[in-house]
């Protein structure tokens, strides 16, 4: 896989995938290419090849043996199972787990924020937010249930109804110089919030969801973003790489 240039997202964070999609096809306990073999393979520094690699290491898919090299780790072999540590978009997770996802805009309103909503983006309960809810489908099966919030002055002069949300609202927020880089996330098993059950529809809506509520900083500290999603119980897992301390 090439670095391509056009494309918005750092270069860290494109050899990451393309690392990702390296290991997808090695066999754990296999030793991954050198840092200079990889540089040979992407054409970046070597200073972009480590930082990308301490990302894969981060998601516990490769195995650190000093003066030997780099292994793939068994947890790369999880399958579809996103490791908890990846900061990624909605869309961009479902792009990368094969799924042609598409996106149902049911709300999209400017009003005050409520205490959650408040509390998460720093702001006095009522102050203006822009407030989204957004289910992702695929070939028209339900996935993910998002409730999104940010700042209404990020909107400028226009008004909501000027807006496309149907892509990703990342890529909407960097437009805005607002771009997320990381974030502060809590993992529970809920039910779906009985509002939407009804535009789910069944067996899906009955089921347990994994909701990620989770407040999305830019390279400033600033939260730029606060999401609630709801990942379907039966599609979706998350696995996190846990070590013992030194």
């Amino acid at each position: 896989m090439s670095i391509e240039t056009r494309d918005r997202r750092s270069v860290v964070v494109q050899l990451r995938d393309a690392l990702r999609e390296l290991i997808e096809s090695m066999e754990p306990g296999e030793r991954l290419p050198s840092e200079n073999e990889l540089v040979a393979r992407f054409g970046v520094a070597r200073g972009t090849i480590r930082e990308s690699l301490k990302l894969i290491e981060q998601d516990g898919l490769v195995d650190v043996q000093h003066g030997r090299g780099r292994f793939v780790s068994a947890v790369a072999d999880l399958g579809v199972n996103r490791p908890i540590t990846n900061f990624e978009g909605v869309t961009e997770m479902l792009k990368a787990l094969g799924f042609a996802p598409r996106t149902r805009l049911l709300l999209a309103e400017r009003v005050g924020a409520d205490e959650d909503e408040a509390a998460a983006l720093g702001i006095a309960p009522g102050d203006e937010v822009v407030r989204l809810a957004r289910l992702r489908t695929n070939k028209r099966q339900p996935l993910v249930l998002s409730i999104n919030a940010f700042r209404a002055e990020l909107l400028g002069e226009e008004t909501v109804a000027q807006q496309d949300f149907s892509g990703s609202l990342h890529v909407w927020l960097s437009a805005r110089g607002a771009e997320p880089i990381s974030s502060a996330a809590r993992f529970q098993a809920v039910p779906l919030p009985g509002d939407y059950a009804e535009v789910v529809g069944e067996p899906a809506a009955s089921g347990a969801w994994l909701l990620t509520s989770e407040r999305c900083f830019d390279a400033s500290g600033n939260v730029v973003l606060f999401s609630r999603d709801y990942h379907r119980g039966d599609v979706f897992s998350f696995h996190v790489v846990r070590r013992r301390a030194d």
